[in-house]
């Protein structure tokens, strides 16, 4: 039977997820918590990985190397770039995943790392600087909310570096884990979806929390969509 992989960062984002995972075994793997099982009579390895790329690529490594499945899924939340037209709730699907602070800060701006000639990773004879393919699931290529997400290790708290970043990689949100997971995959030869739901819209936040509804209206939402519209395919 193939299998499905899931990557969550949190367990607020795999909730319903998990309450619908039958025949569940649980496993905690060098600190990592995976759960496997049936999700609606697919065969899945859901691992919650953690926050942050070093978390995102630990789980997604373990996740490929002793369970094998035939295609990853990352499932969370996201900030939405001020410009991209979303809402609280929307859900958002990766075309390629870019490496958003990888690089070089000068005076004069961020330079990637394709600019200071120093690759990230390597398939064949194709160099992976900042930016990472996904797969696009086959009912979802026409989906309204497609396009460039981007990884960072501090979330944007301001209006203006938010518009700084969706203008430099035409992007329609972040996170913190995509691209390491999608790196880790182009690596492991194994097709990478990435799903997600807006929880927030980037702007001045002076320090102040995101708003927890939100949080998991996005969550909740991300997860209904997957289970109806994602699950059941093949890369």
């Amino acid at each position: 039977m193939r299998r499905d992989g899931i990557i969550a960062p949190t367990l607020i984002e795999a909730e319903a997820l998990l309450r619908l995972l039958s025949s569940k075994e649980e496993f905690v793997i060098q600190g990592k918590p995976f759960y496997k099982g049936l999700l609606k009579g697919k065969d899945t390895v859901l691992c919650l990985c953690g926050v942050g790329k070093t978390n995102a690529a630990h789980g997604t490594a373990l996740l490929l190397e002793i369970f094998g499945p035939a295609i990853v899924y990352v499932i969370g939340i996201a900030g939405a770039y001020p410009s991209a037209g979303l809402g609280i709730g929307d859900i958002v699907v990766a075309e390629k995943e870019i490496y958003g602070d990888e690089g070089l800060l000068l005076e004069s701006g961020f330079m990637t790392m394709n600019v200071i000639g120093m690759p990230l990773a390597a398939s064949g004879s194709t160099r992976y600087y900042n930016e990472f393919p996904l797969h696009v699931p086959a009912d979802l290529t026409d989906y309204r909310h497609k396009g460039v997400f981007v990884t960072v290790s501090s979330c944007t708290g301001t209006l203006h570096r938010g518009r700084e970043i969706e203008k430099s990689f035409n992007a329609l949100c972040e996170n913190m884990e995509g691209a390491s997971v999608a790196h880790i995959c182009l690596l492991n030869a194994t097709p990478a979806a990435e799903i997600r739901g807006i929880s927030n819209i980037i702007e001045d936040r002076a320090g102040k929390p995101l708003d927890k509804a939100a949080i998991l209206e996005a969550a909740d939402k991300v997860q209904q969509f997957f289970l109806a519209r994602t699950l059941q395919q093949a890369p």
